[in-house]
């Protein structure tokens, strides 16, 4: 009978992940791999097939949980519009100032995507899905009577989808989270809000500082 493996894979996953987000995938060497999850080399061998394949695990885990992020942004129970502006303030607080990296998914996007196909499938396919959830989390701000009903939800989708994942990017390499602030608030006057859509913004959205 084979011998039980002795590590979790999600965790070495995760732990690969972290590396390959900060240090890109050419920058990681199985070394590193080696140093971050704990495995032996032999060890990480056997059970992942080598670092292409562990990237490729760690990457596709990454953009499952980016997507379910969004997913959940989508079926919030408070205010619609109010939910696109708590995303704002969350990457605005999350990534300000390089308090963290930019995900993995987007950032190997970016590196690998004019060279691997797979990369750039699956990419385009969480880029896509993430942007139908912002447009459908517009559509149910038209629907609340808080954005104009003639707007088109699929392009301010989109619209946010890139916002939003920029905003990330610029977070990373330093940009402080007054700056994040001004450029999430600037975006929603972007919507064509109705009179009730902008009560809903009168409420607190947290400490922007």
């Amino acid at each position: 009978m084979p011998r039980p493996r002795k590590f979790e894979e999600a965790e070495v996953i995760a732990s690969a992940g972290r590396v390959f987000a900060e240090s890109g995938y050419a920058g990681t060497s199985v070394d590193d791999l080696v140093a971050a999850t704990g495995l032996g080399r032999q060890s990480l061998y056997n059970a992942f097939g080598g670092k292409k394949e562990l990237f490729m695990r760690a990457f596709l885990s990454d953009t499952e949980d980016a997507v379910a992020a969004v997913e959940a942004v989508r079926h919030g129970t408070d205010s619609p519009i109010g939910r696109i502006r708590a995303q704002l303030v969350k990457v605005a607080v999350t990534y300000g100032s390089a308090q963290a990296q930019p995900p993995l998914f987007v950032k190997a996007a970016m590196e690998l995507s004019a060279r691997d196909a797979e990369v750039q499938a699956s990419a385009l396919k969480a880029f896509d899905d993430m942007s139908a959830h912002y447009a459908a989390c517009v559509a149910d701000a038209q629907g609340a009577g808080e954005v104009d009903a003639t707007a088109d939800a699929d392009a301010l989708g989109a619209f946010f989808l890139a916002l939003i994942e920029g905003m990330a990017a610029l977070g990373g390499a330093g940009v402080s989270r007054a700056s994040l602030t001004t450029i999430g608030l600037t975006s929603l006057a972007a919507i064509p809000l109705t009179d009730r859509g902008r009560d809903a913004l009168e409420t607190s959205a947290g400490d922007w500082s």
